[in-house]
C-alpha cells in the first residue's frame, strides 16, 4: 500500500528532474555559445543575429510550453496516442510550412521595418526553423502526454548542442560581411531544429504502439485546447513590449541612462532570473498530464495529491534558488557582467538579489497554470495572468516615474503581478477542490 501512495509522487520527481536537468544543461549551453559567438561576430554581426533572434525565441516560447502541453493534456485524457499525434501535425505542419514561406518571402520587408535591412539574410536562413518548430512541439508534447521526459529533454540539448558546433564551425571557416556571418548563425539554428525533429521522429516511429479508444478528438477541440494555453505562455512576452514603449520614455525624463538601466533590467537581471525559473519548469510540464489523467479517471484525491506535491516541490525549489541570487548577486554580477561600469555593477547586484520574489513568483505561477489546465480550466490562468498585469501596468508608470525607485520600479511591479495572479490561481484551486468534493 505505502508503495502505491509513493508512486506518484516518485514519478513526479523523477519526470520533472529529467526536464529540469535537460533545462539546465540547456541554458549553460546557450551561455557558453554567446560568448565565443560575440568574438566572432563583433558588434556589428551579433546585431544582425539579435535582430533576427527574437522571431526565434517567440516561437521557442510557443514550442516549448504551447502546443506540447496541450497535446500532453488531450492525451493524457484518455484519447488515441497516435490519432493525437496525426490530427496534431496535419494541422500543425501545413501552418508551419506556410509562416516559413512568409518569413522567406517578407524578410526584406520586415528587417527594413526593423530598420536593420542587412538582417534580411538572417531572416531566410532562419524561416525554416518555424516549420521544423512546428513538428518538434507535436512529438514533444505525444511524449510528455506518455509521462517520458526524456526526448523532450534530450531534444532540447540537442538543438542547443547542435547550433554551438554549427554555429562557431560556419563563423569561423566562413569569412564574410557581418550581416552575411550573422546569417550564418541563424542558419546553425534552423539546422539544430532539423536534426532534434529527426531525432524525435525516430524516436517517434521505435516507440509507438497501437492504442484502442472510443474518444473522438475532433480538430476543434485540438484548438480550443491549444489557444488558451498559448495565450498565457505569450502574455508575458507581449507585456514586455509595452514595457519598451513606455519605461524608456518615462525614465528618460529625468535620467540619461533611461536605455542603459532598461537594458541592465531586460538582458542582464532576467537572462539570469530565467535559469531558476526554467528548472522549476521541470515541475509543471509533468504536473499537468498526471492530473489530467486523475481528472479524466474521476480521482479527484489522486489529483489533489498532484496539485499539492507539485505546488509544494516548486516552491521549494524557487526558494532555495531564489535565495542563492539574494546572497549571490554581486557575485554573480562579477562573474557574468565585468564588463560593466562599477555603478551598472551595484545597479545590477540589487536587481538581482531582489529578483529573488521574481523567482518564486514566475516557478509558482507556471505550476498554477498547469495545474488548472489538468483541471480543464485553461482560460482561468489567462484571465487572472491578465489581471496581474493590468495591476503591473498601472503599478510601473507611478513607480517608474519617480527618480528615487527608478527601474526598480519595474520590478517590484513584476513581483507584484506575478504574486496576484499566483494568489487568485490558488483560491480557485481551492474553490474548485471543494467544490467536487461536495
Amino acid at each position: 500500500m505505502n508503495k502505491r501512495e509513493n508512486k506518484p509522487s516518485d514519478q513526479l520527481i523523477k519526470c520533472a528532474t529529467v526536464l529540469s536537468i535537460g533545462g539546465l544543461i540547456t541554458k549553460l549551453l546557450g551561455a557558453i555559445y554567446r560568448i565565443p559567438l560575440t568574438a566572432l561576430l563583433g558588434s556589428k554581426g551579433i546585431g544582425v543575429y539579435q535582430t533576427a533572434f527574437p522571431v526565434y525565441c517567440i516561437l521557442l516560447t510557443f514550442s516549448s510550453t504551447g502546443l506540447p502541453s496541450a497535446i500532453s493534456k488531450i492525451i493524457s485524457s484518455g484519447y488515441g496516442e497516435n490519432t493525437v499525434i496525426k490530427k496534431a501535425l496535419k494541422l500543425f505542419i501545413p501552418l508551419g510550412f506556410f509562416s516559413s514561406i512568409f518569413m522567406f518571402a517578407f524578410s526584406g520587408r520586415i528587417s527594413s521595418l526593423q530598420g536593420n535591412p542587412e538582417s534580411k539574410f538572417a531572416y531566410i536562413m532562419l524561416s525554416p526553423s518555424i516549420f521544423f518548430v512546428s513538428a518538434i512541439s507535436c512529438y514533444r508534447g505525444y511524449f510528455q502526454g506518455k509521462m517520458n521526459m526524456f526526448p523532450t529533454a534530450i531534444s532540447q540539448i540537442i538543438e542547443q548542442s547542435v547550433k554551438l558546433t554549427v554555429g562557431l564551425l560556419l563563423c569561423y571557416l566562413i569569412k564574410g560581411e557581418p550581416w552575411f556571418r550573422g546569417g550564418l548563425a541563424c542558419l546553425a539554428v534552423t539546422v539544430s531544429e532539423l536534426v532534434a525533429l529527426a531525432y524525435l521522429f525516430f524516436k517517434y516511429k521505435k516507440s509507438r504502439r497501437l492504442c484502442k479508444t472510443n474518444l473522438f478528438l475532433s480538430y476543434p477541440k485540438l484548438i480550443f485546447t491549444l489557444l488558451p494555453i498559448t495565450l498565457s505562455t505569450i502574455l508575458i512576452p507581449i507585456s514586455r513590449v509595452f514595457d519598451s514603449f513606455t519605461i524608456i520614455n518615462i525614465m528618460s525624463n529625468y535620467t540619461n541612462s533611461a536605455s542603459s538601466y532598461y537594458g541592465i533590467y531586460t538582458g542582464s537581471v532576467e537572462s539570469v532570473v530565467s535559469l531558476p525559473v526554467a528548472i522549476c519548469y521541470g515541475i509543471s510540464a509533468t504536473v499537468l498530464p498526471q492530473i489530467s489523467k486523475s481528472i479524466s479517471n474521476k480521482n479527484l484525491t489522486l489529483a489533489r495529491k498532484h496539485t499539492f506535491q507539485a505546488l509544494s516541490l516548486s516552491l521549494f525549489f524557487a526558494c532555495v534558488m531564489g535565495f542563492g541570487l539574494f546572497v549571490f548577486g554581486g557575485f554573480i554580477t562579477k562573474i557574468l557582467f565585468n564588463s560593466l561600469s562599477q555603478s551598472e555593477k551595484l545597479l545590477t547586484a540589487k536587481l538581482i538579489s531582489l529578483s529573488f520574489f521574481s523567482v518564486i513568483g514566475l516557478s509558482l505561477l507556471q505550476t498554477c497554470t498547469s495545474c488548472l489546465v489538468g483541471y480543464n480550466k485553461p482560460l482561468i490562468p489567462c484571465i487572472f495572468l491578465a489581471i496581474g498585469l493590468i495591476f503591473k501596468f498601472t503599478m510601473q508608470i507611478f513607480l517608474v516615474k519617480n527618480p528615487k525607485i527608478n527601474v526598480f520600479g519595474v520590478l517590484y511591479s513584476d513581483i507584484s503581478c506575478y504574486f496576484l495572479a499566483v494568489f487568485l490561481d490558488l483560491l480557485y484551486i481551492i474553490f474548485i477542490t471543494k467544490l467536487e468534493e461536495k
